[in-house]
């Protein structure tokens, strides 16, 4: 989360479940996983973890939308983001959904982007 604030401004990102009862728009909502353990050698130790970073994107007209995913590409694609005691691959796009319309929040537009990398340790 703090690389996309720093790609953009911090009124304007939030982690999942703290987003505020009308911020303005556009704004992007951050969520990661906490890393699902692979290849796993014979000896039951995994070799690496696999993250997703999903970002929705809000904005009352697609142009904000996309103006959003351009912000949260600008801090999480093809960058190597830094974790102690990681080494981590760049972030990919994994899924990025159309534009669509929530109508739970008050008619807005979004569209989610899930980043995925992977973690190996350094050690």
């Amino acid at each position: 989360m703090a690389a996309l604030v720093a790609a953009w401004r911090p009124e304007s990102v939030f982690a999942g479940g703290e987003v505020p009862l009308a911020p303005s728009t556009p704004y992007n909502v951050v969520s990661a996983s906490s890393g699902s353990a692979e290849n796993y050698s014979l000896s039951a130790q995994f070799g690496s973890r696999s993250y997703r970073i999903a970002v929705q994107a809000f904005g009352e007209t697609a142009g904000e939308v996309d103006f959003a995913v351009a912000k949260a590409d600008a801090a999480f694609l093809d960058k190597k983001l830094t974790v102690t005691g990681w080494d981590l691959t760049t972030a990919q796009v994994e899924a990025a959904s159309p534009l669509l319309r929530d109508t739970d929040i008050g008619e807005l537009l979004y569209k989610t982007v899930t980043y995925t990398l992977t973690a190996y340790p350094t050690e």
